[in-house]
């Protein structure tokens, strides 16, 4: 018996040796992460104490701690090395997450951008610093008809030296139809166009392209992204990462393109405290912050979606 659990633990060990060396990425939707302080130069008025969904700063702390939660726990084996957020506000909602939360301890620094997204929404990036090391980042604003998010571009290496190239987007949403749908293609166009550029430079090149896409494994805005040498890591994954009218589907995508023959898995952390019972259409659902001008106390309506890179 005690060699059996003898050989249980040297196998944990091992596991853990293992996913040391793995590198991990995720991307995740938070949701209107809000603070409670009124932008004269941005549409956030719904999101202050005296507005009709009374967003207070009870409401906001408990959302940091959470959001800080999947961060986190997302992945059993170790913090995530790159998280990806949609959906900050700005510069001061992303320091108390870092600085204020439960990944205080685990000393992650962020790159972010500042865009001219009329409700003030921006796409960030937090890294751990000795997995990570930062050489370069950008704020990339393609030419769109209406303003929308900027894509964060950032480049470092990996430990073993290797050079990982990361685009974080945050792409408009359907509503605004066929606007919309050329917006996207613009800002895919210029994403496209800056990553065939590092292909031209550097001969081994790992690239990820991350984030909320508004757009299904299989529709017309991915169909390029495969031409050029992206594999949509979502594929074949059960479920999805947003669920819509009792629907589950993937709006929010990793892409990786590599010519070094890296070994890629990708998972939905569906932790418990993010799911609910979804009365309508059975089964469960992301427990989202509001529902309309309610408050319902969940952390978002959409979930991370992970990538574990073998070295």
């Amino acid at each position: 018996m005690k060699r059996l659990l003898h050989i249980f633990i040297l196998l944990c060990f091992a596991g853990m040796a293992q996913a040391e060396d793995d590198f991990t990425v995720m991307t995740y939707n938070v949701e209107n992460l809000f603070d409670t302080i009124h932008d004269a130069e941005k549409r956030d008025t719904e999101f202050l104490p005296e507005s009709e969904r009374r967003w207070n700063r009870w409401r906001y702390l408990k959302k940091l701690k959470e959001v800080s939660k999947v961060i986190a726990g997302a992945d059993i084996l170790k913090p995530c090395d790159v998280v990806g957020l949609c959906e900050v506000e700005n510069d001061s909602v992303v320091s108390q997450l870092t600085e204020r939360s439960l990944l205080r301890h685990m000393k992650y620094e962020y790159v972010m951008t500042q865009s001219a997204d009329q409700r003030g929404i921006d796409v960030a990036l937090l890294y751990s610093p000795h997995r990570f090391r930062l050489l370069h980042h950008e704020s990339i604003r393609a030419k769109t008809s209406q303003p929308t998010r900027d894509v964060l571009y950032a480049c470092g290496r990996m430990p073993g030296g290797d050079t990982l190239d990361i685009f974080m987007v945050h792409l408009p949403s359907k509503l605004g139809k066929q606007e919309a749908e050329r917006n996207r293609e613009s800002i895919r166009e210029e994403i496209l166009r800056r990553t065939d550029s590092i292909y031209h430079r550097r001969e081994a090149a790992t690239i990820i392209i991350m984030g909320d896409f508004n757009d299904e494994l299989r529709g017309k805005q991915m169909e390029p992204y495969a031409r050029h040498g992206f594999r949509d890591l979502t594929e074949g994954l059960e479920a999805g990462s947003y669920k819509y009218k009792g629907e589950w589907s993937f709006i929010d995508h990793i892409l990786l393109r590599t010519t070094q023959g890296r070994e890629a898995e990708c998972k939905v952390p569906a932790l418990p405290f993010l799911m609910e019972k979804d009365k309508s259409a059975g089964g469960k659902k992301p427990r989202r912050t509001y529902l309309g001008t309610h408050y319902h106390g969940g952390v978002s309506d959409h979930l991370p979606v992970i990538v574990r890179m073998k070295p």
